[in-house]
């Protein structure tokens, strides 16, 4: 009777009647186990240079700066430097995304700093793990730590963390997914994640390691007593995992790299096929003798071959050290040559198909990767990719708010929205031309002034608070001028005065002078510079309050046209309004 095997093959008897057709030699190959396979994913990152540059591209792109959603401004810059300068979160948002490429598994969690104390057990003194002298040891899986007290001498002491409240401290740890285990209920979809420590790190513990000892949470600490597996409590890891059919286990994000692992390989048989072609078939290798003129003529029969050998060898010789040596030779020479036809064997072509196919598989258009993706072609293409990139960027938001809630909340601030700027692979400029055209023609009433500025990827709200805090400063700036200007006009008269050494003129009329003043400075400004320091020298000599109030008043304008430059040039980067 026939029967299958485990490969579906049907037998009979000892002999195969109908092979698998899907079971072939690189089959043997692909991992069974789900670990394994994390291991083969972080062979194709480092070894095919198509999926290190699609996986990095797709994980690095869509990551964009961050929006900080609040409208207190203190707190706005504590978040920023949290994020921005001491996590720098958006290389941290890259490099789970790589892991969830590459795993289909991204597992984060957050560090908070704190300061260990050994307390002793009979005065119940404390002192800082760094500079107590203790001694550690694991006893029927129990931590076990001696101090000498000042007071006491040697005695047990205990373990008191106090925590840190400090910014610098904080650190986002990403975990290994291939020493993480997970227990799931199906029906609630539940899932409580373990850690399995690794042997280095457990050696390290057991031998008393002081800088583990001082800052590894305490937790760690009794695992490896233990011998068990770290438990992380409710809410203390993110997971972060690619999409898999219902069929596959559902506590694991299957990773995509799985579809290239045949490929993969496939590709690796043909580049070895053409590393051995290389090495055999590419240098050819060229036999001297003497050559045959006629078929009756055979000059191996008149001449000593062993004297011709030596003349050839010295004749070689002589030709390398001078390229333009001429050789006489009484017979003709052949040249047979063997191999050199590795070109013709190379399985090149085989090769690029082989590697299209990884890019296929991981459904990227071979001009992402390439360079060469335009606007203007493969619309259905680009909106695919699209969407699949706006998929990734959500998952990253809700992981950068989830980081966002947990250090604000260690630290003891407000909850803050946190998001990214809008991402979208197509921008397509003539698509904004006609809507910004559309929205002028009916008067600005076609479109509201929020949906015209997320057009250009403009938050109207910071737009309006930029252009009411130059218009403040603008009001301030005018403000401080006219009252400057009067104490000008205060400190010449008074200078004018005492150099004239004369009663207070009643004939001088400040807002006149300040009036011509204007005028000189205006015509200064806009007349050649070539005449106008000798202009200005002429009126020092002749009236020196005059000069005085024209020179600050051409200062004032100048400021004044640097400042209106400036406004200007803001106004034209944001969006319309």
């Amino acid at each position: 009777m026939p029967y299958l095997d485990d490969y579906g093959t049907e037998h009979i008897g000892r002999s195969i009647t109908h092979p698998n057709p899907l079971f072939d030699y690189l089959t043997t190959f692909v991992p069974r186990k789900l670990k394994t396979l994390f291991v083969y994913c972080e062979y194709l990152y480092y070894n095919s240079p198509q999926i290190f540059a699609a996986l990095n591209k797709f994980a690095v792109y869509p990551i964009t700066d961050l929006i900080y959603e609040t409208d207190n401004p203190t707190l706005k810059a504590k978040y920023r430097r949290l994020f921005d300068e001491t996590l720098k979160l958006k290389g941290i948002l890259v490099r789970t995304g790589i892991d969830r490429h590459v795993y289909g598994n991204s597992f984060t969690s957050i560090y908070f700093p704190f300061r260990r104390f050994l307390k002793c057990t009979k005065c119940g003194s404390m002192v800082n793990i760094k500079h107590a002298r203790y001694n550690f040891r694991i006893r029927n899986k129990k931590l076990r730590f001696t101090m000498t007290c000042d007071k006491c001498g040697p005695t047990r002491a205990e373990v008191h963390d106090e925590k840190l409240r400090l910014a610098k401290g904080i650190r986002i740890i990403r975990w290994d997914p291939k020493q993480i285990e997970i227990e799931t209920n199906p029906i609630t979809d539940e899932s409580v994640y373990y850690y399995q420590m690794p042997s280095d790190i457990q050696s390290r513990v057991r031998s008393a390691d002081k800088h583990l000892l001082a800052t590894m949470p305490l937790a760690f600490l009794e695992a490896v007593a233990q011998k068990k597996l770290f438990k992380f409590g409710p809410g203390k890891i993110y997971h972060m995992k690619a999409d898999a059919p219902a069929g596959i286990d559902n506590r694991w994000g299957f990773p995509a790299l799985a579809s290239t692992l045949k490929q993969f390989f496939h590709c690796a048989v043909l580049k070895k096929a053409n590393e051995a072609i290389s090495l055999e078939h590419i240098v050819p290798f060229r036999v001297l003798h003497p050559a045959q003129s006629t078929a009756q003529a055979d000059p191996t029969v008149s001449i000593s071959l062993s004297n011709w050998t030596n003349e050839m060898k010295l004749n070689l010789k002589a030709w390398r050290r001078d390229p333009l040596h001429m050789m006489f030779a009484p017979i003709p020479v052949g040249v047979t040559q063997v191999g050199g036809q590795g070109r013709a064997l190379m399985v090149t072509g085989e090769i690029t198909e082989a590697e299209n196919n990884i890019i296929a598989a991981m459904g990227i258009p071979r001009e992402f990767l390439y360079g060469g993706l335009s606007a203007t072609g493969s619309g259905v293409t680009l909106r695919m990719l699209e969407n699949q990139l706006l998929n990734y960027t959500n998952e990253q938001v809700e992981q950068a708010q989830w980081i966002s809630d947990k250090c604000g909340s260690f630290m003891g601030w407000s909850r803050i929205k946190l998001d990214l700027e809008p991402f979208k692979l197509v921008d397509d400029v003539q698509q904004k031309m006609m809507l910004l055209q559309a929205n002028q023609q009916t008067g600005g009433q076609l479109f509201s002034n929020t949906s015209m500025a997320q057009l250009f990827g403009r938050n109207l709200e910071n737009e309006r608070d930029q252009r009411m805090q130059e218009t403040l400063d603008e009001q301030r700036f005018q403000i401080d001028l006219d009252r400057k200007m009067k104490e000008l006009q205060s400190n010449l008269a008074e200078t004018a005065r005492a150099q004239a050494n004369q009663p207070p003129a009643p004939q001088y009329d400040p807002q006149q002078m300040l009036v011509q003043a204007q005028e000189l400075a205006m015509q200064l400004l806009q007349g050649p510079p070539e005449l106008k320091q000798s202009q200005l020298h002429q009126l020092q000599t002749e009236d020196i309050v005059m000069f005085s109030l024209v020179s600050f008043v051409m200062k004032q304008m100048n400021q004044s046209a640097s400042a209106e430059a400036k406004a200007a040039a803001g106004g034209a980067g944001g969006g319309p309004m």
